[in-house]
């Protein structure tokens, strides 16, 4: 008789075992910050200028298009100037701001192409 309530079971779609034990899934990890501040709230500008100019110079979304190491120096002066000696997470958007009123001044096709690869290159190394 057991074997025909088990028969009887299986046919229901019933089981008597017990389900396997699964691991929970492994929890993803946070994405690194690989921007130059590398998750520090404020660097000094001596070492963000020494960051910007020995990081990459392909510019995001140009078809391959660099700025040149005398280019990146100059935008960590720029960034020295205004934003004084050290470059803080909050100063992003004003940054920004900055350079996106810097395009809207530009009068020439060639003054926008430039303020425009510097912020593509800028969100890339910066973050948003």
């Amino acid at each position: 008789m057991a074997i025909e309530e088990r028969k009887q079971e299986l046919n229901r779609g019933g089981t008597t075992q017990r389900p396997e034990k699964t691991s929970p899934p492994p929890k993803a990890e946070p994405p690194k910050d690989t921007s130059i501040l590398g998750g520090k709230t404020a660097i000094p500008m001596s070492e963000a200028a020494w960051k910007i100019r020995k990081s990459s110079p392909y510019i995001p979304g140009s078809g391959g298009a660099m700025l040149s190491e005398q280019e990146r120096m100059e935008i960590a002066n720029e960034l020295s100037k205004k934003y004084g000696g050290y470059l803080e997470k909050g100063e992003k958007p004003l940054i920004y701001k900055d350079l996106y009123k810097q395009l809207g001044q530009a009068k020439t096709g060639a003054e926008k192409l430039k303020v425009d690869r510097k912020i593509r290159w800028l969100k890339d190394k910066l973050g948003q």
